[in-house]
């Protein structure tokens, strides 16, 4: 007969359990060598990640994509990419700073934490652009730079210069954007986003066809400019042109925003760089921008922010240059 003392010994301990028979881990179940591997939740993190899937990720178009379960597949995608999920945290933040305005410090500092976070993570990531990769990547660079953009034209500082400052930051971040968007577009148009972009891209792709430029563009074609900085303007009028077309087009697949942050992505290096030098005809065109998302200032992302351009600009540049700004400006006298 085996003795008490050996039974004990080869039985295995039994865990205490509860009412409904089920084991009550001990915080030692969770540890090995004294090292924590079960952090408690952070509640805080749930909440903005819920906001983002119900609220948030609708203004940025996901809900006009091919995803089947747009919040499901956002979900996934982003439980891959630490870097995503910070970003889309932050946004989320962002978001929340602006419809709770009593606790706006607070969602806006733990926005600024999650980006600079979510920034650091991508770098060290170092990741090639491939299929497993290029969903996740296209995704944060779009967040990041709709942030970024929004947090500049929402927040913005009590001096126009320094807001242009900033302002152009952001549009040199949007061509991180584009950068991936170009190295990875096969790719994309195999994800679960296909239809979304090719929507968008077809959308855009059309030639000009509305007037909202269209005095802007005879200006710079009767000025005696290099034909250098010429093809930059042009460029950069007929894209925005095409946004303005393209937001008017009503399409079960077209996201408003889509066709207002193509103008962003697409403008030149070197029209940025003459809206650095503060160029007239480049903050002429800028202001017309402005009338692009003071048409759309029921979306969260840009709110009264194009009003307040169009308006800083005509006081830069003075009467001298009424003619080149007539069309931005009458929003500003129907008011």
């Amino acid at each position: 007969m085996v003795s008490k003392a050996h039974a004990l010994v080869q039985r295995p301990k039994q865990k205490p359990r509860n009412k409904d028979g089920l084991p009550v881990h001990s915080p030692s179940d969770n540890t090995v060598g004294g090292t924590d591997l079960s952090p408690p939740v952070n509640t805080f993190h749930l909440e903005l990640f819920h906001h983002f899937i119900t609220n948030v990720s609708n203004s940025l178009g996901f809900d006009k994509s091919s995803f089947e379960n747009s919040a499901f597949d956002m979900t996934k995608c982003a439980l891959t990419a630490p870097f995503l999920m910070n970003q889309v945290l932050a946004f989320a933040a962002l978001h929340l700073s602006i419809i709770r305005p009593e606790k706006q410090e607070f969602y806006r500092n733990h926005a600024s934490q999650l980006q600079t976070h979510a920034l650091s993570e991508f770098n060290e990531a170092k990741l090639d652009i491939n299929p497993d990769t290029c969903l996740p990547m296209f995704l944060f660079s779009s967040v990041l730079a709709m942030h970024v953009l929004s947090d500049k034209l929402l927040y913005r500082p009590h001096t126009f210069e320094v807001f242009l400052d900033d302002f152009i930051q952001s549009l040199r971040m949007h061509h991180g954007v584009r950068a991936i968007t170009g190295q990875s577009w096969n790719l994309l148009l195999e994800s679960p986003l296909k239809s979304f972009l090719e929507g968008e891209g077809k959308a855009l792709e059309q030639a000009p066809s509305g007037t909202e430029c269209s005095e802007l563009l005879s200006h710079v074609e009767a000025m005696p400019f290099d034909p250098s900085i010429r093809d930059t303007y042009r460029k950069a009028i007929n894209d925005l042109q095409k946004a303005f077309d393209a937001s008017r087009t009503p399409s079960l697949k077209l996201s408003t925003i889509g066709p207002i942050i193509f103008w962003p992505v697409t403008i030149t290096p070197t029209y940025i760089d003459l809206l650095s030098e503060r160029r007239s005809e480049a903050l002429a065109i800028l202001s017309h921008f402005g009338v692009l998302i003071h048409s759309h200032r029921d979306l969260w992302i840009f709110g009264n922010s194009g009003l307040y351009i169009i308006s800083a600009i005509n006081d830069y540049l003075g009467p001298a240059w009424k003619n080149w700004l007539h069309y931005p400006n009458s929003f500003i006298y129907n008011m």
